[in-house]
């Protein structure tokens, strides 16, 4: 793949999967002058001797943390030197980032974030390299280029041939990282289309920002013109930077994530194989074809194990109770990885919108059901699981008036509080989705 110039932007951030760089003082001989000017020079190298894909983007932190300097180094044979006055700065160095698509930030500050513009994918892969220094002397900085996102790919086989369309999401993903080194853990998704070569369906290899998860969900959906089929998967691992995925997949044995893709510069490939968990059909009416049917008030999934225990972290959801109906099935109640802050009109919008690993249809707590959760997790204890696996804490500030949504949206509950109240409209309130399912190992 190769990279214009005029693509890149003047812009932009540290990166957490950056790799800091180390410096070397020259040697200078004359008494030390505070504030004096200093020479500062650049060399770059690459991690695992990847590519480096010019032009490269230098920007100088002071020790507030403001941007003082941006530069360009056009060019391999081009060079980076600088005199700058003594003090302690912060150099960021980077590739990949292209007009088409990112946002930057207006204000760059360490917390500010930069932003994927569409998608939540790129296909142009971000380097980046940071270093630190105390600037007393002339000053070497030698920094090495390392991949701040995950390379994917996927190969889907077997796809009915009256298939019009197939597509993958990817959850969850992060849509940007901010300068201070954090991926925004936004818990977004992104689709991937693929396009029919022969008798396969390939997506294009793009790159995505990771998330702190310790698991990632994928839905492959196949239109069909009978109706739309999504088939769910569970890799029990978030997709790392540096690492290269090669999802080869089989419409009718499942997905297999394999070795072949291997790149210079890119770490080796984890291999891990892994089955459909779910099917969810678009037409709910087509129950002989789907067996992803809705049985009683809980929609059936098909999974590769069952929750072990109520009050534990499954296929990265809560798992508030369980119903056991035999060794294979079970229904169970579920609350989602994450939570919104909404007015009360806004709740069921939301609900209607929001889906995960396939699943939707979503609802808050009934007024019952918020009753005996807030008895259960009173001091709401439950707080550090949630927080060890990746998924949003529950708030329950009194000071701060914290109450959640429940019965369809026009109430409310707290933890500090033993009563249901009634939602006001001009106040915000916070909004976890829950679910009961009905679990069938397949």
């Amino acid at each position: 793949m190769s990279y214009t110039k005029h693509f890149y932007l003047p812009l932009l951030l540290t990166w957490l999967t950056c790799s800091c760089g180390e410096y070397q003082l020259e040697e200078e001989t004359g008494e030390t002058i505070e504030n004096v000017p200093h020479t500062v020079q650049v060399v770059t190298r690459s991690d695992n001797n990847a590519p480096i894909h010019y032009p490269l983007t230098v920007y100088l932190f002071n020790e507030e943390g403001k941007c003082i300097q941006q530069d360009i180094i056009a060019d391999e044979s081009a060079s980076y030197s600088k005199s700058i006055a003594e003090g302690k700065y912060t150099i960021i160095l980077l590739s990949g980032i292209t007009e088409d698509e990112y946002f930057m930030p207006l204000d760059i500050t360490p917390e500010s974030y930069i932003s994927i513009k569409e998608s939540n994918f790129a296909k142009a892969p971000i380097q980046i390299a940071q270093a630190q220094i105390n600037l007393t002397k002339s000053t070497t900085v030698q920094m090495t280029l390392s991949y701040a996102v995950a390379s994917v790919s996927f190969v889907i086989n077997d796809v009915p041939e009256e298939a019009t369309n197939v597509s993958i999401d990817i959850s969850p993903v992060s849509s940007g990282i901010a300068f201070n080194n954090a991926y925004k853990n936004d818990q977004q998704s992104c689709t991937i289309p693929c396009a029919k070569e022969g008798n396969q369906w390939m997506s294009e290899t793009v790159y995505i920002l990771p998330h702190e998860s310790s698991s990632t969900h994928l839905s492959v959906q196949i239109d069909q013109p009978e109706g739309n089929k999504t088939y769910g998967y569970t890799y029990q691992s978030a997709l790392l930077a540096g690492y290269p995925y090669q999802f080869t997949g089989n419409y009718k044995d499942g997905i297999t994530l394999n070795g072949e893709f291997q790149a210079e510069g890119w770490h080796p490939l984890v291999g891990v194989e892994f089955g459909i968990s779910e099917t969810i059909p678009d037409n709910p009416d087509d129950t002989e074809e789907n067996p992803g049917t809705i049985t009683g008030n809980a929609d059936t999934y098909y999974v590769s194990t069952l929750p072990e225990e109520e009050e534990s972290i499954w296929e990265n959801f809560f798992v508030w109770k369980i119903t056991e109906i035999s060794d294979t099935e079970c229904e169970a109640f579920l609350i989602a990885p994450e939570q919104w802050e909404t007015q009360a009109d806004k709740g069921e919008e939301i609900l209607a919108d929001y889906e995960i690993s396939g699943i939707d249809g979503w609802r808050v707590f009934t007024k019952e059901e918020a009753k005996s959760f807030i008895a259960q997790y009173r001091d709401i204890d439950l707080n550090q699981l949630l927080q060890d696996n990746g998924l949003a804490p529950f708030y329950g500030n009194e000071d701060d008036e914290d109450r959640y949504l429940c019965n369809d949206c026009q109430s409310s509950f707290a933890f500090w509080s033993s009563s249901i109240s009634k939602v006001g409209s001009k106040r915000t309130y916070y909004l976890r989705p829950v679910k009961t399912v009905h679990l069938t190992v397949r």
